[in-house]
């Protein structure tokens, strides 16, 4: 990279930018900045030509996280159960924790990054009611609107 000097970026951008915004942070910027590619993944979810689906990420706790949330709150699902399954992603991660823990403090993050934050589900929820004025009018705001989500009941449900 530039000069030799990727690792330490990654590092200045870990400690300066990611980790003063924590992991409700960056779902909140997520949920801010990225609702074009959220509404393409809910349109997927939405064609049942596409079961079964399978989505994840590096830890299955972040973006993965968020698109659950999302998704679950389409089906209706009571946020206490949602902040259940979101919890059993750390259960999940444990095998892997200590490696996770090392590429987290390498990247200038701290420990906490390798966990799931209990509140995570009420704060990103309390984010968008407070942004947005709740979570259908966020969902209308990115395109996803009643039709879409309609077929993702549909063909998850049905």
């Amino acid at each position: 990279m530039a000069l030799g000097r990727r690792t330490e970026a990654i590092k200045i951008l870990g400690r300066e930018v990611i980790q003063p915004r924590g992991l409700v942070g960056q779902a909140t910027d997520a949920i801010d900045s990225s609702g074009r590619e959220l509404k393409q993944v809910l349109e997927v979810l939405a064609d049942a030509e596409n079961y079964p689906v399978y989505f994840h990420c590096t830890s299955g706790k972040d973006r993965t996280g968020l698109v659950a949330f999302i998704l679950l709150s389409i089906l209706e699902v009571p946020l206490n159960m949602i902040s259940v399954d979101y919890m059993a992603s750390e259960v999940e991660l444990v095998s892997e924790r200590k490696f996770r823990i090392q590429e987290l403090q390498a990247m200038g993050l701290s420990d906490d990054f390798a966990n799931c934050p209990p509140r995570w589900v009420i704060e990103v929820l309390e984010h968008i009611i407070r942004t947005y004025g709740g979570f259908e009018a966020y969902l209308d705001r990115i395109g996803v609107d009643e039709d879409l989500r309609y077929r993702i009941r549909s063909s998850i449900l049905e």
